[in-house]
């Protein structure tokens, strides 16, 4: 028995139209289109022309996901940006109490861009589905799509790992304070006594610098997810 792509295409409607307005808004020109180009085959236009539509609506989307790729991708470099900066944070003895995230505030927002992108991806996705539903195939199609795949399971993979490196700075940071603690305890006890401060080594970059670069981290994170 042979498939029915108008079938396939009223299933794959159904299941966006809940999700996105946008996937709702493809299916049904997809599914107008699809009816219009059997109506002008039938009338004797050629197989492309009848089809003209369906690719004025692919490159359209192409053209405004190549855009949503150029965004994503700005994000993900932010995203390494603020990674970088957490790191030399960790491995600069002045400013390993800098940028503590100890009620989870940045990681959540990290979690929530994530999610973001993930939703993203899932209607690029369905989008693809929608048109091979139909049989329709493009090479432009194709690359748009796989190209954005990539860019976000990229920025998805580093803002993993930015998660990470916070949570690794506030053990590290935590462990510090631990110790200063326990040390300033040890000095009560010991009684008043002249103790010269240690020199701290030069980290990678001045601690004021590396100050701001978090404190720049910290208040843009939480606009990721609406720049998308």
């Amino acid at each position: 028995m042979g498939h029915d792509p108008s079938q396939h295409l009223r299933q794959a409607r159904c299941r966006g139209t809940s999700r996105d307005p946008l996937l709702a808004n493809i299916g049904g020109l997809l599914r107008r289109f699809q009816r219009a180009e059997a109506w002008l085959r039938h009338a004797g236009l050629p197989a492309g022309l009848a089809r003209a539509p369906m690719w004025v609506l692919c490159l359209q989307y192409c053209m405004m996901m190549r855009g949503k790729t150029a965004r994503i991708a700005k994000v993900g470099e932010r995203i390494a940006r603020w990674l970088e900066t957490i790191t030399a944070l960790s491995t600069n003895e002045k400013a390993r109490l800098e940028l503590l995230d100890m009620d989870r505030g940045m990681r959540d927002d990290i979690e929530s861009t994530k999610r973001t992108l993930q939703q993203l991806r899932e209607l690029c996705m369905d989008v693809g589905s929608l048109f091979g539903s139909i049989g329709f195939t493009a090479a432009i199609l194709d690359r748009t799509q796989g190209t954005f795949l990539q860019v976000v399971d990229e920025s998805c993979a580093t803002a993993t790992t930015l998660q990470r490196a916070l949570e690794l700075h506030d053990e590290r940071a935590l462990l510090l304070l631990r110790q200063m603690q326990d040390a300033e305890r040890e000095a009560a006890l010991a009684g008043p006594t002249t103790v010269r401060p240690p020199a701290s080594p030069e980290g990678p970059e001045p601690v004021a610098s590396l100050g701001k670069a978090a404190g720049n981290a910290a208040s843009d994170i939480a606009k990721l997810a609406p720049y998308l």
